[in-house]
């Protein structure tokens, strides 16, 4: 089953596998989510572990949607598999926090964060986003984004960009090309390197 969830001591992970329609995932969360919402209080946060997120990075906002219908809050995406023994989210530094925000960012607005910021919207011209830690636009990135001002590891990743400016750690890049696919930003050899998700 592509959708599935395990209750932790300290966190509930709901896991979603490799799916091919999203209209089908959505159908089954519905399914098990019916069966199981009696043990939600409405104000449970859950961390969210997708395979394949490079590949399924446009349906994230549908599936969040999908989940908070069920009162129940998204506090973090994962990469990793679940380690309980690990530091959770909660008992992170606040420079290694994640933090979501389901807004479009208009010109003239900015945020800024120490750790990761998961940004469910457009950040459109004349906005800004400055982050510690990875940056995930989960939608058009037409502002300047700042990711890795304390983890030169950090990346950027969003749907589309046609953004004046980025910049990882130190190292800033001015755009030339538009891209209207996700696409995948990191640094290397002291460059910004783009890999586009087609």
């Amino acid at each position: 089953m592509p959708f599935d969830l395990k209750a932790f001591k300290s966190d509930i992970v709901f896991y979603i596998d490799n799916y091919e329609r999203l209209e089908d995932l959505l159908n089954e969360i519905d399914n098990k989510m019916e069966k199981i919402k009696h043990f939600f209080n409405g104000r449970e946060k859950v961390l969210l572990k997708l395979e394949n997120l490079e590949e399924k990075i446009s349906d994230i906002p549908k599936i969040m949607a999908k989940i908070k219908e069920y009162r129940i809050k998204i506090k973090a995406i994962i990469t990793d598999e679940y380690d309980e023994k690990a530091p959770t989210v909660r008992k992170e530094k606040d420079e290694e926090k994640t933090v979501i925000y389901l807004k479009n960012l208009r010109s003239g607005q900015k945020i800024s964060h120490n750790g990761n910021i998961i940004l469910v919207g457009n950040v459109n011209a004349g906005s800004e986003i400055n982050a510690g830690g990875t940056v995930v636009i989960f939608g058009s990135c037409n502002g300047i984004v700042r990711a890795g001002l304390k983890n030169p590891h950090s990346y950027i990743l969003t749907l589309s960009i046609n953004t004046p400016l980025l910049q990882i750690s130190d190292v800033k890049h001015q755009l030339n090309k538009q891209y209207n696919n996700p696409v995948f930003v990191y640094q290397k050899g002291g460059k910004l390197m783009f890999k586009e998700i087609i």
